[in-house]
């Protein structure tokens, strides 16, 4: 199967690699449609690697969300 397309794609492993966590995590961001993916086979998942990388350099927002801002 061929997939046409003017994105730089790669592999699970290699998004992340860069994105710094595991293939699982890279494959349910694409699963909820946070980043772009395309299936070639059924087993094989390709990544735009541009979105891979953009994503990579923001932080991610972790922790419990605060009810109330923070007294300045």
């Amino acid at each position: 199967m061929s997939l046409k397309t003017t994105r730089t794609l790669c592999s699970t492993r290699e998004a992340a690699k860069i994105y710094g966590c595991t293939m699982g995590r890279i494959r349910q961001m694409a699963r909820a449609g946070d980043i772009w993916s395309q299936h070639l086979t059924e087993r094989a998942l390709v990544l735009d690697l541009e979105e891979i990388k953009t994503k990579a350099k923001k932080p991610a927002a972790t922790g419990r969300p605060r009810k109330h801002a923070p007294a300045a």
